[in-house]
């Protein structure tokens, strides 16, 4: 039985990018319990554990972008950015000055995720890199996008009660002319969304293809003709001519015109007219057969629509006080999140590809490195030497275990099954790790017994000795 669940897709000899499951079981184990010590250090037990979810999320999302079908990319990105956005925020906005801490645990919970779903390779960072940005411009065209239909819908709203409440009928027949202009407008672009023709029988075609091209052309010459002559006859607002007043019954017509028993079914047209375009549209791409390409583009769309839905319904409300105070540093956030996500995904990846951040390796790499930065966050902290001395044993215990791991898998494939080989030395090798704290925590006992209180450095200095000694041990 596996460990974990799998999100990559190994052959069954030579695939050298997870480590087997319990070589990863027991990085898990160690980071996890590492991170309850330090949780229960600091005085929030389950704290650092909650890491755990974010930082799956973000890494199934790097997996899911891999895949092939429209679906699992649109749930990909709906976890990789938000999940991302997400963990960097909470490490971010902790309190009491323990990024260090904070930071370095969610790295080492990131890559040991990342070894699950093995992602910290070349090919699926670029592609979660790519496909992120490309959500997140179409999320920034929905946005400003909706703005403008927002803004179109209120300047509309305003020029029917404008309309209707107008009392001098030269203004009214103007409203009511801009109306009608834009509604043939509305009507004329919707007819280009639906396949009229294309459903129509193969004998009649003919007919319809000319009918419909007759009220296209009768369309647009209204929507011209009604702007056009509302934007013309402007010039009698702003001169002193009575214009419609001296026509006998014009002030009744119009008033009939402008009311809104008559405006209300126009604009009532218009807008249905380009709700039905714009489902009619977004059924036809999502029935549609796409190769890669336009995959991937049709996720990035419809996840970016999905962003600005969570943005005004989800994050919007729980800080209104945050956007009334200061709405520029709102939006500044906003924009600026997603692309500190793709600088640190772009800066592994150039890692990556220079062979600083090993390719294959990259998932314990990482939740070693996280492991030794939380070492060093919890010295500055002030926590107890021995989980210091833990937490970098610990990085050497995932390192090892993982590579071990990752050495069997392309030796092996995922089919034989090795799970009394991997305990053993998984086993060994916590074993050493526990060893070496006990000693170096030894020392440091008798150190601050004979000289008095040592300070933190000391702490540091046997934790750098200890890792060379364990290292030592565990590669030789």
């Amino acid at each position: 039985m596996p460990f974990g669940p799998r999100l990559d897709r190994p052959s069954a000899v030579g695939d050298e990018g997870r480590p087997r499951e319990t070589s990863l079981g027991i990085v898990a184990v160690t980071v996890v319990a590492l991170a309850l010590a330090a949780g229960f250090a600091v005085g929030r037990p389950t704290f650092l554990t909650g890491f755990a979810l974010v930082s799956g999320l973000a890494a199934a999302g790097v997996a899911l972008l891999d895949r092939d079908t429209l679906g699992e990319k649109i749930v990909g990105h709906l976890c990789f950015l938000p999940g991302a956005i997400l963990l960097g925020v909470l490490v971010a906005l902790y309190p009491g000055g323990q990024t260090l801490l904070i930071g370095g645990f969610a790295l080492a919970l990131l890559g040991t995720a990342s070894c699950w779903a093995d992602v910290a390779s070349d090919e699926p960072l670029e592609s979660a890199l790519s496909q992120g940005i490309l959500s997140y411009v179409f999320g920034l065209c929905w946005l400003f996008g909706s703005g403008i239909v927002l803004a179109g819908l209120f300047l509309c709203w305003q020029l029917a009660t404008g309309t209707t409440a107008a009392s001098n009928p030269t203004a009214a027949a103007i409203g009511v002319l801009a109306v009608v202009g834009l509604v043939a407008a509305a009507v004329r672009v919707s007819l280009r969304a639906f396949p009229i023709v294309q459903l129509t029988p193969r004998d009649r075609r003919d007919a319809v293809r000319a009918t419909l091209g007759r009220a296209k052309r009768a369309l647009t010459l209204t929507a011209l003709g009604g702007v056009g002559t509302a934007l013309v006859s402007l010039v009698f607002l702003a001169t002193s001519s009575p214009a419609l007043g001296l026509v006998p019954g014009a002030a009744t017509v119009v008033g009939a015109l402008a009311s809104v028993y008559v405006l209300g079914p126009l604009l009532a047209v218009g807008t249905l007219a380009l709700l039905a375009a714009g489902v009619a549209v977004g059924a036809r791409q999502i029935t549609r057969q796409f190769d890669e390409r336009k995959t991937r583009t049709v996720a990035g769309a419809i996840a970016g629509a999905g962003y600005v839905v969570a943005l005004v319904f989800g994050v919007v409300p729980q800080t209104a006080v945050l956007v009334l105070l200061s709405p520029i540093l709102f939006l500044v956030a906003v924009l600026l999140a997603p692309l500190a996500v793709f600088v640190v995904v772009g800066l592994a990846l150039i890692a990556v590809r220079l062979d600083v951040f090993p390719d294959r390796a990259g998932g314990p790499a990482l939740a070693a490195a996280g492991l030794v930065i939380a070492a060093i966050g919890a010295d500055s902290a002030g926590l107890p030497a021995p989980l210091v001395f833990a937490c970098v044993a610990g990085a050497l215990v995932v390192w090892d275990a993982g590579s071990f791991g990752l050495g069997l898998t392309a030796e092996l494939g995922h089919r034989p099954e090795t799970r009394r080989l991997e305990l053993y030395h998984g086993v060994f090798a916590v074993g050493i790790g526990a060893v070496a704290v006990l000693g170096a925590t030894g020392l440091y006992a008798l150190r601050t017994t004979a000289l008095g209180p040592a300070g933190n450095t000391a702490a540091m200095t046997a934790a750098v000795v200890g890792t060379l000694v364990l290292a030592a041990l565990l590669r030789g």
